[in-house]
């Protein structure tokens, strides 16, 4: 947030001209030269439209070029994605596995395919995907098999990926969503921070991801949470309840804000790795607060060379 907060204060005042839009921007940039988070200072200031509009441009030109170095070192063997090791260490069944991003970037479905699962964000096709939720998941069907003297589907490996935040693909055409993997940045459907994000949630195909993310969330027996600083109202209400009923999760994060560490304390169903002392390692549970040298189990590439 803070990479982005500094681009934004350099290049929106380039894309601004409109007196109400520059006196919007004026309060927003002082809060952020001040030192406040941009999440907080977009909930204390919404901005224009036309601000809105350049703050969305402006985000996913960011997250975008960043992501375009990444494949690249991908496509030259330079680089290999930790969720790409994570998915090693499964072993996916018929229903797959399920995950929940607030990220716009693709790095998960380039992670995915990188090791040959496929993945499902609700929309069918490939060049100009259209949006069909209730279509997408037999895409993935390899054939059938008899269970119980019944013939049952049979799907190839694959992660079903929620996004209710959007991604740098989505767009809208015509009133329709659709994922072009190949289109610019600009107008991509994503929800930037702020007061207005929550309410774009409830529109297309926002609201299906989100819903289809809750449903997930209560559907799940344990969870893993990775890099997740628990400052969204749309998943968190869902994730804090299963989590104050008692179902097991490990928490892993460079950092530990304040509300999750409440959460680890208060719950003992709850196991937290962040960074500790010395790049070394804390682990805190609601029993106890231990501290690890010289070893990085926040980071994930470390964690599974440690525990597998």
């Amino acid at each position: 947030m803070k990479d982005l907060a500094n681009y934004l204060m350099a290049e929106v005042p380039r894309l601004i001209h409109d007196q109400s839009d520059v006196d919007a921007w004026s309060a927003i940039s002082t809060e952020l030269a001040e030192g406040k988070g941009l999440e907080a200072v977009l909930l204390n200031n919404t901005p224009t439209d036309r601000l809105e509009a350049a703050i969305r441009d402006l985000t996913a030109r960011l997250v975008g070029d960043a992501e375009k170095k990444i494949v690249k070192e991908l496509m030259q063997r330079k680089r290999v994605l930790r969720f790409s090791e994570y998915l090693e260490r499964f072993n996916l069944r018929n229903d797959g596995l399920t995950v929940i991003t607030p990220n716009y970037d693709r790095l998960i479905e380039y992670a995915c395919e990188f090791n040959k699962v496929r993945v499902d964000t609700l929309f069918i096709g490939n060049c100009f995907a259209h949006f069909n939720p209730i279509q997408s998941k037999y895409m993935f069907c390899k054939g059938t098999t008899r269970r119980n003297n019944k013939q049952a589907l049979v799907y190839s490996p694959r992660v079903t990926l929620y996004k209710p935040h959007g991604s740098l693909s989505w767009h809208m055409i015509d009133g329709e969503p659709y994922s072009i993997p190949d289109s610019d940045y600009e107008d991509s459907l994503i929800i930037t921070p702020g007061l207005n994000k929550y309410h774009k949630g409830y529109s297309s195909p926002f609201d299906v991801h989100r819903s289809k993310a809750n449903d997930a969330i209560d559907a799940a027996e344990r969870y893993i949470i990775i890099g997740y600083g628990f400052n969204d109202d749309h998943l968190e209400t869902h994730l804090v309840r299963q989590l104050r009923r008692g179902k097991p999760a490990l928490i892993i994060s460079r950092s530990l804000y304040e509300k999750p560490r409440e959460l680890v304390k208060q719950n003992k169903n709850i196991m937290a790795l962040c960074r500790g002392n010395n790049d070394g390692t804390e682990l805190l549970t609601s029993a106890e607060q231990c501290f690890f040298d010289e070893i990085n189990l926040w980071d994930l590439r470390e964690m599974l060379k440690e525990v597998f």
